[in-house]
């Protein structure tokens, strides 16, 4: 269990990564879907809740 947290926790990081480089290049848009964003980031506060 301990590595699908890690790879969640490196897609969540990974997403709020690209999202930044993409602001800092002039994009007003995120080219990653919200709605999955969203998600992961609710599952990793569930999981840092426990």
């Amino acid at each position: 269990m301990n590595i699908a947290l890690r790879k969640l926790a490196l897609l969540e990081k990974n997403m709020l990564e690209r999202e930044e480089a993409l602001k800092l290049e002039g994009y007003t848009s995120s080219p990653v879907d919200a709605n999955f964003r969203e998600k992961i980031t609710q599952l990793m506060d569930k999981v840092r809740a426990i």
